[in-house]
């Protein structure tokens, strides 16, 4: 059974309530790939450094995406022996989108009226809404409203949602991070953001695939 647990978005009244337990299927799977990734960027807590120290954590996104229904690939990530300096690489990022597009204040307006469609909204940790976590926040969220959808009308609705956000945003921007992470990043977030970005590429593909866009 899967539940999606959001870090960076919290839910407003109209965003539906508690979230439900559903089966596991390949829409969650999709689900459970922008989580970990959110995992990834989040933060180096306990469960993070053992996955980063061993060198697992494209094992732990090879299992997030197990029951994927497209071909990814998140490539062999690399072992890091130092959580301090792991820790301080991911505090010198630059992980908001405002800082990848020519008119930051009309994208992030753009941003914040896809959240609050969906009864979404900053969390208390007042992290911002263009973080990369954040807005894979947003993605867990809509594959997974997708996922418990009763009616083709609403599972399209929200693929239509997740193109959307994707073509006009996620899939331009995070390109973009990580090309700038492989000429100046840390070996560990230079693969982290390239696995994203092929990830993105290929949901993006899928999603317009089943809306025959």
């Amino acid at each position: 059974m899967f539940v999606y647990s959001l870090s960076g978005l919290q839910l407003d009244e109209s965003g539906g309530g508690a979230p439900v337990e559903i089966e596991d299927n390949e829409t969650t799977a999709r689900t459970a790939v922008y989580q970990t990734f959110g995992r990834v960027f989040l933060g180096v807590d306990d469960q993070g450094w053992e996955l980063a120290s061993s060198g697992t954590w494209a094992k732990e996104i090879g299992d997030a995406g197990r029951l994927l229904a497209f071909a990814y690939d998140p490539g062999d990530s690399p072992a890091v022996d130092d959580r301090g300096a792991l820790e301080r690489q991911l505090g010198g990022l630059t992980l908001q989108a405002r800082d990848y597009f020519d008119d930051p204040d009309r994208m992030h307006d753009e941003v914040v009226r896809f959240y609050e469609y969906f009864g979404l909204g900053a969390s208390e940790d007042a992290r911002p809404v263009d973080h990369l976590v954040t807005e894979c926040d947003f993605l867990q969220y809509v594959t997974f409203k997708e996922a418990a959808a009763t009616s083709d009308r609403l599972r399209a609705s929200y693929r239509r949602a997740q193109l959307d956000f994707l073509d006009r945003h996620f899939s331009v921007w995070v390109p973009r991070l990580a090309e700038k992470l492989a000429a100046d990043g840390s070996p560990f977030f230079a693969w982290a953001s390239a696995a994203l970005a092929r990830f993105v590429e290929a949901d993006r593909a899928y999603v317009a695939q089943l809306l025959g866009a």
